[in-house]
């Protein structure tokens, strides 16, 4: 449930009847989220984004080391293809959120994007990460210890975005969109 200054902001921006719709099971057409989200502030578009996800996905954010999973209809990839950087690439994520099926996970390519926006737009309606374990320089890590502590940074941003981290690892071969069995979830202990 939201706050009241949430709903608030919500309903002065009317993006009330949209989580509605949603939360009844109907996926509003396109046309009708243009119009709902179209001059919005960005705030409150992530906050009715950040609604919907927490209401129709877990607190689980996947994150797919060193790859994403393929695109498909329950899963969309958003990584260096994605013209939009910034707070344009937030209120796209919004919007597919906000438009796409219920329950779908959005995965954001923090290799692309960078982590700092990638935890932003957890907030935004993205339900996943994916990217590479690298050092600083961008180079990838080969020593457990550094790896660790990188695995440990990246489920810091998860857990400060309100989520659980559980690691996924995959190759380009690999489409993990179906549930995770025990063995391919790696939770990270503080």
């Amino acid at each position: 449930m939201t706050s009241k200054l949430v709903r608030d902001l919500l309903l002065r921006e009317g993006l009330l009847p949209l989580l509605s719709a949603r939360e009844q099971g109907v996926v509003p057409a396109p046309a009708e989220v243009d119009a709902a989200v179209e001059n919005r502030e960005i705030l409150a578009l992530g906050a009715a984004a950040d609604a919907a996800r927490r209401r129709e996905c877990s607190d689980e954010t996947r994150i797919y080391v060193p790859f994403p999973p393929a695109s498909a209809n329950d899963v969309l990839v958003l990584g260096p293809a994605v013209p939009e950087r910034g707070t344009s690439l937030l209120r796209r994520i919004a919007k597919e959120r906000l438009m796409g099926p219920i329950g779908r996970r959005i995965v954001v390519d923090f290799g692309a994007f960078g982590l700092e926006i990638a935890q932003v737009a957890l907030s935004f309606g993205a339900t996943d990460l994916a990217g590479p374990i690298a050092s600083r320089r961008g180079l990838p890590m080969v020593e457990d210890d550094k790896k660790v502590v990188k695995r440990r940074e990246i489920a810091g941003y998860v857990e400060r975005a309100g989520f659980r981290p559980v690691f996924v690892t995959s190759d380009a071969r690999s489409e993990p969109s179906a549930p995770l069995d025990a063995t391919e979830r790696t939770h990270v202990d503080s």
